[in-house]
């Protein structure tokens, strides 16, 4: 949905004003905020139901575009029906501002209740089956998720996954805007989505699936440990296969449906032995007593200013994952450890705290997306980025890589034809030069040979023009007054090219910029400041120098 103005100035409302708007609700506490909008948790009066509340900030209702996507997209969530789907019960717009009720999930992320653990087999085949039943019902609906990572599934009181977070979410039919294949969570993307974003289906959740089982195997993603999982830790050798098949390059080449993956897992479950008693691995989940109704939490504010701002480039070093395993690739495998993620009825706070979060480790290089074999490197033409002064959360690195190959892929066309017209152009500078040496009667070897070694020159400069003509023709072919005529009009004909790619390639910018600006919402949601200082540097540098984006495009091979 396109959007490429900023929020960073959303301030959640409070409660009590929010009261008028929402009578039929009553409206407890703010759960979290960010540059989306924020959560409430309420209260439905009529029923007595526990909910939560999403408003967005008042710019995205006077979008229509916006608002049309919104509506459809609600409308197809809103005919979901599963334990492992957070429901979506309501949505609207109220004092200016849309909104959307959703099921209330009083528990952590996977992400914060298993960060740098490895699970056991058995809790991993649990929670993987239960995401991929809630995956195959989406799916069948008609409704791609396309952000499935462990921040996204939360775990409700009785530890069941329920898949949310659907801010990515689109019906099938619907075809994806401008600058929307730019975000998206590097490593669990599937290729397609950045390759071929028009011909995304269902199966690129599938990828993701297939990294997240990894991950919850071994505490490592794919990209930064490419070896099979059974390699890593001591685990059945039949999650490798599942893991392969569902991480293929190929989107027709993996499982034709997540219920398939869901089969194969059981089929594992059904031989593994019984297993020990679980052991909790560092700090279990915080927990509270059970209360009538969850009492909401306000989520942490930064102290960190977001509008810290950091001339940008290329990532030098980027902050990884913790759960990144301390283990050097090409060590035996590990010995996994049956870790305690929240028990059955056992409540947990609402919101993660950042101060949980564990520090996370430097990253020397750049990974690939998960299910590739080639690596990606930054671009050695451009130069360095300077590191955030707070540490990204993400891998800001691969996210940049992955942002400029898709906009160099956009450009590329009108590149091209640009540089073939450059070619063109020099080509009929010479016929016209030598056409004119030979009304003067000046033609000759020499002089043949003067002239393209000039060409040759310019051609070796990318085929451009010098501003001036120079003296080296004059000099060696003598007084031709033509020539300088026809200089003039193939450097006016290069100077309408220019004009035309950088009208292009300025229309491209605003793109880049908004698919920016729409990673930097997803961020808010994550409390990710590193990486939004990161990429408002790249915004800001993009919108003040229309030469840095140029350079970025022109870079690519």
């Amino acid at each position: 949905m396109s959007d490429s103005q900023e929020h960073a100035g959303f301030v959640a409302p409070e409660p009590a004003d929010l009261a008028p708007l929402f009578p039929g609700y009553e409206i407890q506490g703010l759960i979290a905020t960010g540059g989306m909008g924020a959560v409430y948790c309420a209260v439905q009066k009529s029923l007595d139901r526990t909910v939560a509340l999403k408003i967005l900030p008042m710019e995205f209702s006077k979008d229509a575009a916006f608002c049309a996507g919104f509506e459809a997209e609600a409308k197809a969530m809103a005919r979901l029906n599963h334990p492992n789907l957070i429901g979506v019960y309501d949505f609207g717009e109220a004092g200016g501002m849309l909104y959307i009720i959703m099921e209330f999930v009083p528990g952590k992320s996977i992400y914060h209740s298993a960060y740098g653990r490895v699970i056991s087999q058995a809790e991993v085949i649990r929670l993987v089956t239960g995401i991929c039943n809630g995956l195959a019902h989406a799916h069948e609906n008609g409704i791609i998720h396309r952000d499935i990572k462990p921040s996204n599934i939360l775990l409700d009181l009785n530890a069941q996954p329920k898949i949310g977070d659907f801010g990515l979410a689109r019906p099938i039919e619907r075809k994806i805007e401008e600058g929307e294949e730019i975000f998206g969570t590097p490593h669990y993307t599937a290729p397609e989505v950045v390759n071929s974003p028009h011909t995304v289906d269902y199966r690129a959740d599938i990828f993701s699936v297939g990294v997240l089982l990894h991950e919850l195997l071994t505490s490592k993603l794919p990209a930064s440990d490419p070896r099979p999982a059974s390699m890593i830790v001591h685990c059945d050798p039949r999650f490798d296969a599942i893991i392969r098949r569902a991480t293929l390059p190929l989107a027709a080449t993996r499982y034709s449906s997540a219920k398939e993956i869901a089969h194969d897992l059981q089929v594992i479950a059904a031989s593994l032995a019984p297993e020990g008693p679980k052991i909790a691995v560092g700090a279990a989940p915080r927990r509270v007593q059970p209360a009538r109704r969850p009492t909401p939490v306000r989520a942490k504010k930064s102290s960190s200013s977001p509008m810290v701002v950091i001339i940008l480039a290329v990532v030098a070093a980027i902050a990884a994952y913790a759960y990144h395993s301390k283990s050097p690739q090409g060590e035996g495998p590990a010995t996994p450890v049956n870790v305690e993620i929240p028990a059955p009825k056992a409540p947990v706070t609402a919101v993660p705290d950042p101060d949980d979060d564990p520090a996370p480790l430097p990253s020397p290089t750049p990974q690939p997306d998960a299910g590739t074999d080639v690596k990606p490197q930054p671009d050695p033409g451009l130069p360095p980025i300077t590191p955030a002064v707070v540490a990204p959360k993400s891998d800001v690195t691969a996210f940049f890589t992955r942002a400029r190959k898709v906009m160099q892929d956009r450009t590329k066309p009108a590149i091209t034809v640009y540089r073939s017209d450059l070619k063109a152009n020099l080509a009929g500078l010479e016929r016209a030069i030598k056409r004119q040496v030979r009304k003067a009667n000046s033609s000759s070897n020499e002089t043949d040979r003067t002239i393209e070694k000039v060409i040759a020159g310019w051609t070796a400069g990318g085929g451009r023009l010098p501003e001036k003509l120079g003296e080296n023709l004059g000099e060696n072919l003598g007084p031709i007054p033509d020539i300088p005529i026809v200089f003039d009009e193939a450097l006016q004909k290069q100077t309408g090219l220019d004009d035309t790619l950088q009208k292009e390639l300025a229309r491209q910018s605003v793109v880049y910029i908004s698919g920016l600006e729409k990673q930097i919402e997803r961020l808010k949601e994550d409390n990710d400041e590193g990486a939004i200082q990161l990429i408002e540097a790249e915004i800001k540098q993009t919108k003040e120098s229309p030469e840095y984006f140029s350079e970025l495009m022109l870079s690519a091979p």
